[in-house]
């Protein structure tokens, strides 16, 4: 599973992820691995968030469960509820001594502790993983050329799995791969399921952030896109000016139309999932609420 661990303070949220797990590598997005029970998870901390908002959403999008650390109520930590009442994250835990403003929001189902200890002892005994079944959606963190290997994808797994010699999709470019290996924590193997970080060695072409999915998938590449707008009731500012959708790793400018949103470029997307909507320059609060694909 991936644990996204959230704070409005960066060095609250690096030392929980310490206490429990190995760094396994840091740019906007640290990751963890965390081993308990004979299974491996990972805890995602979005390194650069708040001064920057899209680590925050990478790192929700990648959640099969989330945990807010709240000592103070800020700004931030408002904006952290905001976004996970955006995109209806509703499995996690809230440590916190405050009494904060949570009443109709997901964040009302979950688990509640005052003590990190607590909460870390509680993260280490949670003992279930994503469904490996259904289709192939995985988010790739970045892309490296290695000497004696070729291109190499480092990601994600968020749904199904993927196979040694599968042939699947980059998105958004529409670039087919194929896999010649697979390595989970440095040692290779046959495949990878849902909830695992994986490298991938492939042929085909340099790609850049981004997603893979399997060669039929339901995802759909356009630039206008009809859907349902759901603007947060505590974003008061206009939106008539651009602002970003986001889904996965990708974010993409444009406009809120009527029953609609118009993008500068063309975005992925699954009708089923809702883009965040995001206005990365605010200066109070930077999610707008939440798009859905019709």
């Amino acid at each position: 599973m991936f644990f996204a661990i959230l704070s409005d303070k960066p060095e609250v949220r690096e030392r929980f992820c310490k206490a429990l797990g190995k760094e396994t590598g840091k740019e906007d997005l640290a990751f963890y691995s965390l081993s308990s029970g004979g299974k491996t998870n990972t805890l995602v901390e979005p390194a650069l968030y708040p001064q920057k908002i899209q680590p925050l959403v990478y790192s929700l999008y990648l959640a099969d469960y989330v945990v807010v650390i709240a000592e103070q109520l800020t700004p931030q930590i408002g904006e952290i509820i905001v976004a996970l009442e955006a995109l209806k994250k509703d499995r996690g835990m809230l440590v916190t001594s405050l009494n904060l403003p949570i009443k109709g929001t997901v964040l009302e189902r979950y688990e509640k502790v005052t003590d990190e200890n607590a909460a870390r002892e509680k993260l280490l005994a949670i003992n279930e993983e994503p469904s490996p079944e259904g289709e192939l959606l995985a988010f790739v963190d970045k892309y490296l050329s290695v000497k004696s290997v070729g291109n190499v994808a480092i990601g994600a797994i968020k749904e199904g799995r993927i196979k040694k010699h599968d042939k699947i999709f980059y998105l958004p470019d529409k670039k087919e791969m194929e896999i010649r290996s697979i390595q989970l924590n440095d040692l290779e193997v046959e495949e990878a399921k849902a909830g695992d970080k994986f490298g991938i060695a492939y042929k085909g072409e340099p790609i850049d952030r981004g997603m893979v999915v399997s060669l039929r998938s339901e995802f759909e590449n356009n630039r206008n896109i009809m859907g349902r707008f759901q603007q947060s009731p505590f974003f008061k500012d206009d939106i008539s000016r651009k602002l970003h959708f986001c889904y996965g790793f990708n974010s993409v400018e444009g406009n809120v139309m009527e029953n609609s949103i118009a993008l500068d470029r063309e975005m992925s997307y699954r009708k089923r999932d809702p883009l965040l909507v995001v206005d990365a320059s605010n200066q109070k609060l930077r999610i707008v609420g939440s798009f859905t694909p019709i």
